[in-house]
C-alpha cells in the first residue's frame, strides 16, 4: 500500500509529492508536497498503520482548533486505499534538534513550554488533546514563535485518546511538564507506560531516576530556577499532584519572556530526510511541478496590439467665440502644454463655422486686412453659465475658451477654506474624551464609607480637657466629641492595620477600614496564594484592630467570605503580634466566633490568621467582609 504514494504522486488531483521528510511515527511517513491549486508547499502525512480510522476522525475535529501555535489542518483524505492528512508547512528546528546541543536556560524553558501549554488549552475547550507529546513536534520558527504539530492525530494513531476528559487532560499536562523537564536537563524523564516514540527524542538520554521517579532537574543541572525544579519534581512523582490542566500549568509558569533565536533557523524538519523502503528504490521522475499558465488582466491590456493611437473626439464649439482660421492671422499665444491638442486633431475635426457673425470690432471677418486679435467687449457672455470672464480671449485649441478656475492664481486656491480636516480632528477629538470619560466612569472605585472608620481615630486624637479650648460650635457638630467608654467598658475600634511578615506594609493595608465600616459589600481580604500555606512564603498574616481605650473583650466575630484555614487571637498589638497566650482559635467559617475563656482587658487585639481559607472560586486567601468585638 505504501507503494501507491512516492515522489511525483498526485494526491486526489491536487498535491503534488516532491520528498519525504523525517517521520518518528512508524507507518506514518511523512512527505514534501506542492498544492497545485493554492500554489503553496504543504505537509503530507501517510497513514500507513495503526489506528487510521481513529486518526483520521482526530485529524479532521483538529482542524476546527485555530491558534497560530498549532499547524493547522488543511485536508483529510484518501488516494487509491491510502489515507492521508495534510497540513500547512513547518519552517524551523524542533526541540529535540535545539536539545541535542544542550539544555535550555530557564527562561526559554518557561517561554517554550508555556505557549504550547497555552495552545493545549485552547484546544483542551474545543474537547481535542494531543496525547503523543514528545520534543520532535514543538518547533521554534525562523521569526521565534513556537509551532505544534501532530494535535489529536499522533495521540489517536498511537492508540491513545480513550479516557474521559480528566485523563486524558491530565495526560497532556503531565507531557507538558516532560517537556520542561527535557528543555532544562537535555534528558527525556520516561515514563512507566509511555507510548511516546523513542524516534521523536533525537538523541536525548533517558533522566536517572530515583525512587521511581526522575531526579529533579537542579541536580542535573547547576542554575534551574527554583520554582520550574519543584513543578518538575512534583509532577512527576509517584504521586497525583502537580498541575491538572494546561491552564493550571500556564498559571505556573507565567509570567514567560520572548523567546530568542536560539539557531538552526531556516531548517524545514527536525532532522535529515532519510527515505527508506519503496521511496528509497524508487525512480526520481522529475519533481517540477506542473505549470499552469496565468495571465492578469493588467497584462492583457498592456499586451493590445499596436496600432496608431486615436485621438480622442474634441468637444463642440462653441458658436460664439470658436471662429474659422483667417488667412495670414497672427499665431494664437501659446497654451500650456497640459492643454495642447493632439497633431491630428486639427484635420480630423476642422472648427466650426459660427451660426451667427460675431460683433464688429472682436476678431477681424474674413477678408478684412490682418491685424492683432482684439479683446471681446464685456457684453459677450462668458463660456458657462456661472463663470466669470476675465475679459481676454482664451483658446483650448478646439475653439473652447478655458475654465477660468484653471488659470486661477496659486494665492487664491490656497485661501479656500476646507473644512473637513477640521471635522475630522473634532470628532476625533470628541471619540478621545468620550473613552477617556467611559474608562474612568468604569474604573472608579466604590466611594469608602471613610465615616465609620474615620470619626473614631479623630475623637481618640482630641478628647476633651480642662485647659484646652472650647470649640467654637459644639452645638452644630455633636458627632466631633470623642467616644467615651467606662475603663473595662464596651470595646470601641479606633483604629486598623494588617500584618505581613515579609512585608512592612502589611497585606492590602489600604483595604483594612473596609473590615470594620458596617458595610457588609466590601471586604479586606489577602493576596491569593496556590496553597492554604501562603505558599511556604511566609507563617501568617495579621489583623490589627487598636481600642480608642482599654476594654474587656469576650467575643470577636468574623464574617467570612470562605471556609477552613486557621485564626489566633492574642491581647497583644502589631510589633509582638504573637506575644502572650492565644486567648481562642479556630477553622473560618461564614460567621466565625471567637469566644474567649474568660473575659480579657486589652488595648488592642491581634487576630493572627496560620492558614488561609478558601473562597467560593476555590481560592486560596482570607476575606473578611466584617469584625465585631463585644
Amino acid at each position: 500500500m505504501v507503494d501507491v504514494v512516492g515522489r511525483g504522486t498526485v494526491l486526489a488531483g491536487r498535491y503534488r509529492v516532491l520528498q519525504p521528510l523525517s517521520s518518528d511515527l512508524e507507518g506514518s511517513p511523512a512527505w514534501e508536497a506542492t498544492d497545485q491549486i493554492l500554489d503553496r508547499s504543504v505537509r503530507v502525512r501517510i497513514l500507513v498503520s495503526g489506528n487510521v480510522p481513529q486518526a483520521l476522525d482526530a485529524a479532521r475535529r483538529a482542524a476546527l482548533v485555530s491558534d497560530p501555535r498549532l499547524v493547522r489542518v488543511l485536508d483529510v483524505g484518501s488516494h487509491e486505499g491510502v489515507s492521508y492528512v495534510v497540513t500547512e508547512e513547518v519552517r524551523g528546528p524542533s526541540l529535540a534538534d535545539l536539545l541535542a546541543r544542550g539544555p535550555l536556560t530557564g527562561d526559554q524553558a518557561r517561554a517554550i513550554v508555556g505557549e504550547v501549554a497555552a495552545a493545549l488549552e485552547i484546544a483542551r475547550r474545543r474537547g481535542v488533546h494531543h496525547l503523543a507529546l514528545r520534543p520532535s513536534v514543538v518547533h521554534i520558527t525562523p521569526d521565534d514563535r513556537v509551532l505544534l504539530t501532530g494535535l489529536a492525530f499522533d495521540g489517536a494513531l498511537l492508540g491513545q485518546g480513550l479516557g474521559d476528559a480528566r485523563t486524558t487532560t491530565r495526560a497532556d499536562t503531565v507531557g507538558l511538564v516532560r517537556l520542561l523537564y527535557a528543555a532544562l536537563t537535555g534528558r527525556w524523564p520516561a515514563g512507566a507506560q509511555d507510548l511516546v516514540p523513542t524516534a521523536g527524542l533525537g538523541t536525548l538520554p533517558a533522566a536517572p531516576l530515583a525512587a521511581d521517579a526522575p531526579v529533579p532537574p537542579g541536580d542535573l543541572v547547576a542554575g534551574v530556577p527554583a520554582d520550574l525544579d519543584t513543578l518538575c519534581v512534583v509532577t512527576l512523582g509517584t504521586n497525583d499532584d502537580g498541575p491538572h490542566s494546561p491552564a493550571e500549568l500556564v498559571r505556573e509558569l507565567e509570567p514567560w519572556g520572548e523567546i530568542r533565536s536560539i539557531g538552526l533557523a531556516g531548517r524545514r524538519d527536525s532532522g535529515p530526510s532519510v527515505p527508506t523502503g519503496a521511496a528509497a528504490a524508487a525512480p526520481a521522475p522529475s519533481l517540477a511541478p506542473a505549470h499552469v499558465d496565468r495571465q492578469s488582466v493588467r497584462a492583457t491590456f498592456e499586451q493590445s496590439p499596436a496600432g496608431p493611437r486615436r485621438t480622442g473626439t474634441p468637444p463642440p464649439a462653441h458658436p460664439g467665440i470658436a471662429f474659422p482660421p483667417v488667412s495670414g492671422a497672427p499665431e494664437p499665444a501659446a497654451v500650456p502644454p497640459r492643454f495642447e491638442p493632439p497633431a491630428a486633431a486639427a484635420t480630423l475635426f476642422p472648427p466650426v463655422e459660427p451660426a451667427v457673425a460675431p460683433a464688429v470690432g472682436t476678431r477681424p471677418e474674413p477678408g478684412f486686412p490682418p491685424g492683432p486679435p482684439r479683446s471681446l467687449p464685456p457684453s459677450v457672455p462668458p463660456a458657462r453659465p456661472g463663470t466669470p470672464w476675465n475679459g481676454q480671449e482664451q483658446s483650448s485649441g478646439f475653439g473652447l475658451p478655458f475654465d477660468d478656475r484653471i488659470d486661477e492664481p496659486e494665492s487664491l486656491r490656497e485661501r479656500r477654506f476646507d473644512p473637513t480636516k477640521l471635522v475630522i480632528a473634532l470628532v476625533a477629538v470628541a471619540v478621545v474624551i468620550g473613552v477617556i470619560i467611559a474608562f474612568q466612569m468604569l474604573t472608579k472605585p466604590v466611594t469608602p464609607r471613610d465615616d465609620v472608620v474615620a470619626a473614631p481615630t479623630v475623637k481618640s486624637s482630641a478628647p476633651a480637657t480642662a485647659g484646652s479650648a472650647a470649640p467654637t460650635t459644639p452645638a452644630a457638630e455633636p458627632s466631633s466629641a470623642p467616644p467615651t467608654a467606662p475603663a473595662g467598658g464596651t470595646p470601641v475600634i479606633a483604629s486598623v492595620s494588617t500584618i505581613d511578615p515579609s512585608d512592612p506594609a502589611g497585606e492590602h493595608p489600604e483595604l483594612a477600614a473596609r473590615a470594620v465600616d458596617g458595610d457588609p459589600s466590601t471586604a479586606w481580604y489577602t493576596h491569593t496564594y496556590n496553597q492554604p500555606n501562603f505558599g511556604g512564603m511566609k507563617p501568617a498574616v495579621g489583623f490589627v484592630l487598636n481600642f480608642a481605650s482599654p476594654a474587656t473583650v469576650t467575643t470577636v466575630t468574623l464574617h467570612v467570605n470562605g471556609t477552613g484555614g486557621n485564626v489566633e487571637l492574642r491581647a497583644t498589638d502589631a510589633a509582638s503580634p504573637t506575644a502572650g497566650p492565644v486567648l481562642a482559635s479556630g477553622p473560618l467559617s461564614a460567621d466565625t466566633v471567637l469566644t474567649l475563656s474568660a473575659p480579657t482587658k486589652a488595648s488592642s487585639i491581634v487576630l493572627w490568621f496560620t492558614a488561609l481559607a478558601q473562597t467560593a472560586d476555590g481560592s486560596n486567601r482570607i476575606e473578611i467582609t466584617e469584625i465585631t468585638v463585644s
